[in-house]
């Protein structure tokens, strides 16, 4: 069975930008510290598949186009690649939180195919993400989550019970360190 890093993108791999918040520029684009190094370790000597899951509020309406979008990404993902980080799926949801969509984490409407697929081993894969809608993620996808910045509030009012998401029972660890998820999922083997 496969275990995955179900990962966020803006506040994870990225630094978030400041309003509006949006990566639509290659200049506001700036790695989270040391994570390249550490995502890099976790891909050579753990068995994880990666998958990039966001919400990319309003991508592809005229407030941010993805002739906008895209530059950025993709030099995102080049750098990535260049080190020998991969991710096997990238999963984008463009809808605003207004709109309540079944796809917008932290639902699970596209993630259907790795919820019926007997060879993903839910039990031993994380979500690793910035927010507390991303512990509600990982707690509806069947996981635990790895809160990244757990001073960070954001995401704690789409929650519907955001002090129990932080119990151990679907937080595996909060930390604002790379370094210390590498260190927590090389502990789990």
């Amino acid at each position: 069975m496969q275990k995955y890093l179900f990962i966020d993108r803006d506040g994870t791999l990225i630094v978030s930008p400041p309003s509006p918040l949006q990566i639509d520029h290659i200049e506001k684009l700036q790695f989270y510290p040391f994570v390249i190094t550490w995502l890099g370790k976790i891909i050579r000597e753990l068995d994880y598949k990666l998958v990039m899951v966001t919400n990319q509020n309003g991508l592809g309406t005229v407030h941010y186009p993805l002739s906008t979008f895209y530059p950025a990404q993709n030099f995102m993902l080049n750098v990535f690649k260049n080190e020998g980080i991969l991710f096997s799926d990238i999963i984008i949801d463009p809808s605003y939180p207004s709109e309540n969509s079944p796809n917008r984490k932290p639902r699970i409407g596209r993630m259907t195919n790795y919820l019926q697929n007997e060879l993903v081993d839910m039990q031993h894969s994380f979500v690793i993400g910035d927010r507390y809608t991303d512990i509600q993620f990982a707690k509806n996808l069947g996981c635990k989550g790895i809160l990244l910045n757990p001073g960070n509030q954001r995401g704690i009012s789409e929650c519907t019970d955001p002090i129990a998401l932080l119990t151990a029972k679907y937080t595996a660890l909060a930390s604002s360190s790379w370094e210390d998820i590498y260190r927590y999922l090389k502990n789990k083997i």
